[in-house]
């Protein structure tokens, strides 16, 4: 959500916000990262509770930090991986309807498509029809998957600018930028193939480095290898930060993988006859999916808006208004 400051008593830490969207929210001189002076009339990034609290406020212009309310740091908590990992899921609670929904159509169908034909081959059904349902199912995952992250990467930035987008509009988004998507990912893949065949390492610093290339498609409209160069320059001097934010990511994967992947186990065994449980596959795969593929891409969503917000100075106004 963005805004302007209405008033900030620095005696006392306490202050007004007025949000675009009309609401006054409250705030303290603690909710202001990095600690800030900030004046009446103020441009301001934030995060709005439901209590009509103002939190994360960041100024989108540099304010003036003072020594004593910075612990003498310059600049410390510029980039917050919190703030990160709670507009998240805050975009995603703002978007269940357009996240999940695209979701189920986009990644789950098609899981379920694979999830038939793998349970044809493993229950004596004809292999050959099982094996094409699994292509056919691969096939459209790879279509929904990025036409899902243009959509989930379309509606969040215009969440943290305060704005609602409806369904039909992320579609547009999805289907308009599929093809740099994909391209920007094929050649993003096969370097990073390469890096980890050379020493494992080389890999995960382009992971890094081309983290939020996607996002630089979607709002910035660029092509594909002038996104791989933008994200290179926005992750520039930020890129431990982002290493650190990819392993909670892939480690919250496994977490959602591992536990739908127990129960499916636990139901499947000797069910039938020891074969996985058709029901329970239906069900297990596609959730694993589309839990994954909202997550991971309102996180890059999330990643790209902090970085700008880091590097740009809280933000351009260009960014609040790409999508207008």
């Amino acid at each position: 959500m963005r805004g302007e400051v209405l008033t900030f008593d620095e005696a006392t830490g306490l202050g007004f916000i007025l949000g675009d969207d009309g609401a006054r929210y409250s705030f303290t001189k603690e909710d202001v990262q990095p600690p800030s002076v900030l004046e009446r009339s103020q441009r301001v990034d934030f995060i709005a509770e439901k209590d009509w609290r103002a939190q994360q406020i960041i100024a989108m212009r540099p304010p003036l930090i003072t020594s004593a309310m910075s612990g003498g740091g310059a600049g410390a908590g510029v980039f917050d991986l919190g703030r990160v990992i709670q507009r998240t899921f805050a975009a995603i609670k703002q978007n269940a309807a357009i996240f999940f929904g695209a979701a189920a159509i986009l990644v789950g169908l098609p899981n379920v498509l694979a999830a038939f034909g793998q349970s044809s081959m493993l229950t004596g059904g004809s292999e050959m029809s099982g094996l094409v349902l699994i292509m056919i199912g691969a096939v459209l995952n790879l279509i929904g998957l990025y036409l899902l992250q243009g959509m989930v990467v379309k509606a969040a930035v215009n969440g943290f600018n305060g704005k609602t987008t409806t369904f039909a509009d992320a579609f547009s988004v999805g289907i308009n930028k599929f093809l740099p998507l994909l391209g920007t990912a094929i050649i993003a893949t096969l370097g990073m193939m390469l890096g980890f065949v050379l020493l494992i390492v080389p890999g995960i610093m382009l992971a890094v480095m081309w983290s939020v290339c996607s996002p630089a498609i979607v709002v910035e409209k660029r092509g594909v290898f002038a996104s791989l160069q933008r994200s290179r320059e926005l992750t520039k001097g930020y890129r431990w930060h982002v290493f650190g934010l990819l392993v909670i990511y892939v480690i919250l994967s496994w977490i959602i993988g591992a536990a739908i992947g127990g129960l499916s186990l636990a139901t499947g065994g000797t069910l039938t006859g020891g074969t996985p449980n058709l029901m329970v596959s239906l069900i297990s795969e596609p959730l694993v999916s589309i839990l994954s593929g909202v997550v991971a891409s309102a996180g890059v969503a999330s990643l790209y808006y902090e970085l700008r917000s880091a590097k740009e100075g809280g933000g351009s106004e260009e960014l609040a208004s790409i999508f207008d």
